[in-house]
């Protein structure tokens, strides 16, 4: 059973509409794609939202409000997901993967994080911060620093993690990644060895353990993703991350982010439409534009 959890917030953002997406994406077709791939799915209430305060802890814009939320959602999840079972928790900002990501932990002990990203998500000390959002800090807290403090579960290690396409890092995040030798691709790798290598790498590196893939669509070209906050020239092509989904889509998925799409900022449902596709490619359905489209004639001519 594919469980979906809504964690529709902006909280941990300088980005106002993040919090539309599960609405966007759940009635823009993801149920219907969904339907047509014959996946069972339960659609769970979202998580009560806290009001913003805007207030500062630690220089943190909303510390307090996404430590109680992101609470709530890690026990959401983990109370109504079994090990057999899928999640797909549809964000908001990346600010929600504190609570995903550490929830994929207790549920899958041994699982892999690849982390699907223009940034690595890795700062460790509110200080480092240049924006004060939180969604800068969801990596390092699953892994045991950052803001792990306020959650106190068990968290991944260092060599639990694989990051795809990261192009915007800041100077803490590269000492982060170097000091813990956590493994990353840019896109510069991307671009000098080809995804069809990098990939063959990540999947050895995974080696068939249960997998939470965190999919940030701000790794995407802004061609293809002009929905988001932070839009990315020269990021991800649709070639490129069409190849990455339907690639992990062979490994054992348990568990995905589908975050920082901005319904608000979309192009005529561009960024949705693409979210819903690789939300469906990465459960191993099929909902590609030409699927799509047979799937519109069938229903135009049974009308």
């Amino acid at each position: 059973m594919l469980k979906v959890f809504q964690a529709g917030t902006s909280l941990g953002s300088s980005n106002p509409g993040t919090e539309m997406a599960p609405v966007a994406l759940l009635e823009g077709g993801l149920l219907k794609a969904l339907a047509y791939n014959e996946i069972d799915v339960e659609v769970l209430q979202p998580v009560e939202h806290p009001p913003a305060s805007d207030e500062l802890t630690m220089g943190l814009r909303n510390l307090e409000e996404l430590v109680a939320y992101c609470g709530d959602l890690f026990g959401q999840i983990t109370s109504n997901v079994q090990k057999d079972d899928k999640v797909l928790t549809i964000g908001g900002d990346h600010s929600i993967g504190m609570a995903t990501m550490l929830a994929s932990k207790r549920l899958w002990p041994k699982a892999h994080i690849v982390y699907i990203d223009a940034h690595p998500d890795c700062i460790n000390d509110p200080a480092d911060t240049p924006s004060g959002n939180v969604h800068g800090f969801p990596l390092s807290t699953a892994l045991g620093d950052g803001l792990h403090v306020h959650f106190g579960h068990e968290h991944f290690g260092y060599d639990d993690v694989t990051l795809i396409g990261v192009k915007d890092i800041d100077k803490a995040e590269f000492d982060y990644l170097h000091k813990h030798g956590i493994c990353y691709y840019t896109m510069d790798d991307i671009i000098e060895r080809g995804i069809g290598d990098i990939m063959a790498t990540v999947r050895k590196r995974i080696a068939d353990r249960p997998l939470h893939v965190a999919l940030d669509i701000d790794s995407i070209d802004v061609s293809e993703a002009p929905g988001t906050g932070i839009i990315n020239k020269g990021g991800l092509s649709y070639r490129e991350i069409s190849y990455i989904t339907r690639q992990l889509a062979e490994e054992n998925v348990r568990s995905i982010d589908l975050v920082e799409i901005n319904p608000n900022r979309d192009e005529r449902a561009k960024t949705v439409d693409l979210g819903v596709e690789l939300g469906v490619t990465l459960l191993g359905g099929d909902w590609t534009p030409y699927t799509r489209y047979l799937v519109q004639n069938r229903t135009s001519r049974e009308a």
